[in-house]
């Protein structure tokens, strides 16, 4: 199978995009638990307002995005695995 010019830019982007994931995720997972313990240490002193249920709120939804999705996504990584696989056929 012969890719355009435009078909390789595609892939080149989603291999950026595939290879950031890992530096995102740990990023969103280290970032989403301060969060989530600043809410826990704010609520135990007391202070209960909606400010403190919404940066828990964000640092639960960004650990379950980070945690959930932690391989990244199968179908890019599928994707790209053929597409290698693809090129080396071509190369032998």
């Amino acid at each position: 199978m012969k890719l355009t010019d435009a078909d390789l830019k595609m892939i080149n982007w989603l291999r950026r995009q595939h290879a950031g994931w890992r530096t995102t995720r740990i990023i969103t997972a280290v970032g989403s638990s301060v969060a989530v313990g600043w809410a826990v240490l704010s609520w135990l002193q007391g202070e209960s307002t909606a400010g403190v249920a919404a940066l828990a709120g964000m640092g639960f939804f960004g650990l379950s995005y980070s945690v959930g999705g932690w391989a990244g996504r199968p179908e890019i990584s599928l994707l790209l695995k053929l597409v290698e696989h693809q090129q080396e056929s071509d190369h032998s």
